[in-house]
């Protein structure tokens, strides 16, 4: 959806419109994919767009890509900021919808339970035995936008034109698999004893628009996240130098895909060429827990040559946390 179509959708006019359209051209940000199914001012996804319809969907192709079945995972680890409903965990539903019967967990992590999810993968594929393990990040962050509270809430516009919706997932066997790898990875946090910079303080995005009791929105400290941002990609990049892997090895660099304008940024902060820089945000906006791995599939999708190196900088406002990991190209 181009962003004059969003902006239309949304009803949006006068100084709102221009605001969306100036925010989004800012941001380098043309167009995204929205499940919102737009038939209320707090809504619901569109029919077959749910959260956990677009993640396993995700799994699937994974899986077909690896040339693996459902019943071959050892695991599945899922994570997300938009879940359906508070509780059974989105991954439950994920679970259903695959027909996977097998242990699962989720993280309530946005832009860097990828990180995480592979703390824990790597952890499982070290046993003896282990058999394969499916990650999926899924995001479907547009419902949380009430149309009838978007006067003089910028920050709300700001996320309307920035976030986009859809799901990611890698799957991940054994060491010693002649593929692709994983070979480096790390998370970290920030933000001991400061207040989120990004945070949303109640609902699921599977809630009518009738009888909730409180705004279904994002909550920006936008400053903050001016301010403090870019010391979570520093950390990053000292992470992965703490590690063995010095920035200037990497052939690709796929970052936290803040905005479809990046790359271009980091690359003059990291004094790189800006065509090492792999972005999708301008397509399909910041896509949250989507964001990393949606970004590798584009990479693996181009056949790199055996050996490229591609190192993922992830990074994230709730409470300044960061992570990434090294890919090497089977």
């Amino acid at each position: 959806m181009t962003t004059e179509t969003l902006v239309r959708q949304a009803g949006l006019s006068g100084r709102q419109r221009t605001l969306a359209l100036s925010v989004a051209e800012r941001m380098g940000v043309r167009t995204r994919h929205i499940s919102r199914a737009w038939t209320a001012r707090i809504d619901t996804q569109a029919e077959r767009a749910s959260n956990p319809v677009l993640a396993a969907q995700a799994v699937d192709a994974a899986l077909r890509d690896a040339g693996l079945q459902v019943a071959d995972l050892g695991y599945l680890i899922s994570h997300t900021a938009t879940p359906a409903q508070p509780l059974p965990s989105n991954v439950a539903f994920v679970a259903d919808i695959l027909g996977y019967a097998g242990p699962h967990v989720e993280l309530r992590q946005a832009c860097t339970g990828f990180a995480n999810a592979l703390m824990i993968a790597f952890g499982l594929l070290a046993q003896p035995g282990a058999r394969p393990v499916a990650i999926v990040g899924s995001e479907t962050g547009s419902v949380f936008l009430d149309l009838e509270r978007l006067e003089g809430q910028s920050g709300q516009i700001v996320n309307l034109v920035q976030m986009g919706d859809g799901a990611g997932a890698v799957i991940l066997g054994p060491p010693g698999t002649t593929s692709d790898k994983l070979h480096t990875a790390w998370f970290g946090a920030l933000g001991l004893h400061r207040p989120p910079g990004l945070q949303m303080r109640e609902g699921g995005s599977e809630r009518s628009g009738t009888g909730n009791a409180g705004p279904l929105t994002f909550e920006h400290d936008f400053a903050s996240v001016l301010r403090d941002g870019v010391k979570l990609f520093d950390a990053g990049v000292q992470a992965a130098l703490d590690r063995g892997f010095e920035i200037g090895r990497a052939d690709w660099i796929i970052p936290h895909q803040a905005s479809g304008r990046i790359g271009s940024q980091l690359a003059g902060y990291l004094k790189l060429p800006k065509e090492r820089f792999l972005v999708n945000a301008d397509r399909v906006g910041n896509t949250g827990s989507a964001a990393i791995w949606t970004a590798l599939a584009e990479l693996r999708a181009r056949r790199p040559a055996s050996g490229t190196l591609t190192l993922a900088l992830g990074a994230e406002a709730t409470k300044y946390m960061f992570g990434g990991f090294v890919h090497e190209a089977g």
